[in-house]
């Protein structure tokens, strides 16, 4: 590839290897995927098999503290947070709800039907 023949100008090479740098890299990130899903799929199988040698009511149990994890968290959550700053978060949401999408869609379709409903009774009556 160092020699260029005399009909084709250096830069297609160059366009050539670059586009074929390109391919190669992306046939490594697809085999990397591909080895990926596959240690994946194995993975879930492995789980799947161990979930069903596990008896009913230790399935109960795992939901349960699944639940009162859960329940934790959020118990947790909102315990970092001062009560001003719960205050500040709900009129920020409130503002935001009513001078944000929602509104304009409330003032847009319902300024439609009204113009709707003005034009269907000046055609109709």
């Amino acid at each position: 590839m160092s020699q260029t023949e005399p009909n084709q100008p250096p830069h297609q090479d160059e366009d050539f290897e670059a586009a074929l740098m390109t391919v190669e890299r992306s046939l490594i990130d697809l085999q990397q995927r591909y080895r990926e899903t596959q240690q994946a799929q194995k993975r879930k199988l492995e789980l799947e098999e161990r979930l069903n040698a596990v008896s009913p009511e230790l399935l109960s149990e795992v939901q349960e503290i699944r639940d009162e994890l859960q329940q934790l968290s959020i118990t947790l959550e909102s315990n970092l947070l001062i009560d001003g700053e719960v205050k500040t978060l709900f009129w920020e949401g409130v503002r935001q709800g009513i001078l944000g999408e929602v509104f304009w869609q409330i003032l847009r379709f319902g300024g439609l039907g009204v113009l709707f409903g003005w034009l269907l009774k000046t055609w109709a009556g």
